[in-house]
């Protein structure tokens, strides 16, 4: 796996301090002659406490977009919404859902 790419990081109100980065995951499918990627997306949430304690929460989804740019677009709307990692999952659904309704309106 190739090394994640961090496309934004966004900071959540509240007591605590609190940020989600998000992530690209890029991913290498090769076959002999050919020189294929594939993307995941990842996010992970950071919540500091003032004693010092410190949670991080992690969702990733791999080989979900077979171009860069859908998993930029993808990741844009998830920072937009602040999507939290336990929520990627739902959303990613949601998302792919309404890329199709897109996508037949279309034709």
């Amino acid at each position: 796996m190739d090394v994640e790419i961090l496309y934004k990081s966004v900071n959540l109100l509240g007591k605590e301090m609190a940020y989600i980065d998000y992530y690209i995951v890029p991913e290498n499918i090769s076959a002999a002659y050919c020189d294929l990627k594939c993307y995941g997306i990842k996010a992970e949430k950071t919540t500091m406490y003032e004693g010092g304690g410190k949670v991080i929460e992690t969702k990733q989804i791999n080989n979900v977009f077979y171009r860069e740019s859908d998993a930029y677009e993808f990741l844009e709307n998830a920072a937009v919404r602040k999507t939290e990692p336990a929520a990627l999952g739902i959303f990613m659904e949601k998302y792919i859902l309404e890329s199709l309704d897109r996508a037949k309106q279309k034709l």
